[in-house]
């Protein structure tokens, strides 16, 4: 199991019982208990739990936030739309990967290529990206928004005009057909809106929960868009809908993972 996939699972059993023990994860995981460790840390960086001894609970200010939220639901879906996207890129190639959980998903799913080199405005997805040798990183600066740590402002902006990359990646916090797709926080859709212009192809990662939710700032049309991936729990209609917009639109079925048969 991935390092991302365990963090989730910690988060889903804390979301159950509140409280976990290193040892118990060790076990479970059949990891070591500094593996484990380590997760933690992370997770706590990101402030979904505190730390104690021996273990770990949900942290008291954030528990019931958003961002937990986004973080662990939907993740076969968002995980399985992920390893599809991963199937379009090639080795060499360079990418955008914006700001969102399921894009989050991608980065464990890029892994096994070669000679990448990816640039984000997103603290989490760089703090995953980085130990990897055959990947060129590229952290966009800019104003920090701390509950999210992402990246954004006029710094950030100043930076992309001098960018151009093969493929955007892109989730969002709404999508519909007709309004395209949006982001709650205005900087960060400042962002991801300069950057479209900037990907020869853009990619975007949405899974069925996101479709007729809008959120205030617009990012894109759904025709700016040259892949859009989405699960079968996506009705056929809207299906139907995307396909007289967009050239490739691919609809992922966890039936067909061999990890859900």
């Amino acid at each position: 199991m991935a390092r991302h996939e365990r963090q989730n699972e910690i988060l889903k059993m804390l979301r159950k019982t509140r409280t976990v023990k290193i040892t118990k994860l060790a076990n479970y995981f059949e990891v070591t208990r500094e593996t484990i460790r380590k997760d933690l840390y992370d997770l706590e960086e990101e402030g979904l739990i505190e730390k104690v001894h021996g273990g770990a609970i949900l942290s008291k200010a954030n528990n019931e936030t958003d961002y937990f939220s986004r973080k662990t639901e939907n993740d076969d879906e968002k995980r399985i739309i992920a390893k599809e996207a991963a199937k379009i890129i090639e080795n060499g190639d360079t990418l955008y990967v914006d700001y969102g959980t399921t894009t989050s998903y991608f980065v464990n799913e890029i892994m096994n290529k070669k000679n990448l080199t990816i640039i984000t405005a997103s603290i989490p997805l760089a703090s995953e990206l980085v130990d990897y040798t055959d990947f060129e990183v590229i952290l966009l600066g800019g104003i920090v928004r701390k509950n999210e740590k992402s990246l954004y402002g006029p710094i950030t902006q100043e930076i992309i005009s001098n960018l151009y990359v093969d493929y955007g990646i892109y989730s969002g916090s709404g999508f519909d057909v007709q309004r395209g797709l949006s982001n709650f926080h205005m900087g960060e859709s400042k962002v991801s809106k300069e950057m479209i212009s900037h990907c020869k192809r853009k990619i975007l990662l949405v899974d069925y929960s996101k479709f007729h939710t809008t959120s205030m700032n617009k990012i894109a049309n759904v025709s700016d868009f040259d892949y859009i991936i989405t699960d079968d729990k996506t009705p056929s209609h809207i299906v139907e809908d995307l396909e007289k917009e967009v050239k490739n639109v691919i609809v992922t079925h966890l039936k067909g993972d061999k990890e859900y048969e």
